[in-house]
C-alpha cells in the first residue's frame, strides 16, 4: 500500500510597504503627545512596554499615558479597547512577551 502526501512549504518573508500604501502618519516629536502602551497579553509583555516606557519617558515629556493589556495573546485586540486607544492616544506602542 502506497499512500502520497503533500508538504506545504510557507514563506515566512515580508514584502516591503509598496509606495502605493497608506502609513499613518508619525509626529514630528513625542514631547507632549498622549501615549498609549497595548501589551499583548503574553508573560512579560506588560514588563517589556514598562521599560520602553522609560526609555521614552527620559527624552520626551508626555500629556497622558495610558497602559493596557489585551489579556489574551491568541486573540485579537477587543474592538472597544482599540477604539478607546484610538480616541484617547497620539502615539500606541504595543508588545509581545515571553
Amino acid at each position: 500500500m502506497s499512500t502520497t502526501s503533500m508538504v506545504e512549504v510557507l514563506d515566512p518573508r515580508v514584502e516591503p510597504i509598496p509606495e502605493q500604501a497608506i502609513i499613518a502618519p508619525r509626529p514630528s516629536s513625542l514631547d507632549g503627545v498622549s501615549i498609549g502602551l497595548l501589551a499583548n497579553g503574553k508573560q512579560n509583555s506588560a514588563e517589556l512596554l514598562e521599560m520602553v516606557y522609560e526609555v521614552l519617558a527620559d527624552r520626551y515629556d508626555f500629556s497622558v499615558v495610558i497602559a493596557k493589556n489585551k489579556g489574551n495573546a491568541s486573540r485579537p485586540c477587543p474592538e472597544d479597547l482599540l477604539d478607546e486607544l484610538a480616541e484617547r492616544c497620539d502615539v500606541v506602542v504595543t508588545s509581545t512577551g515571553d
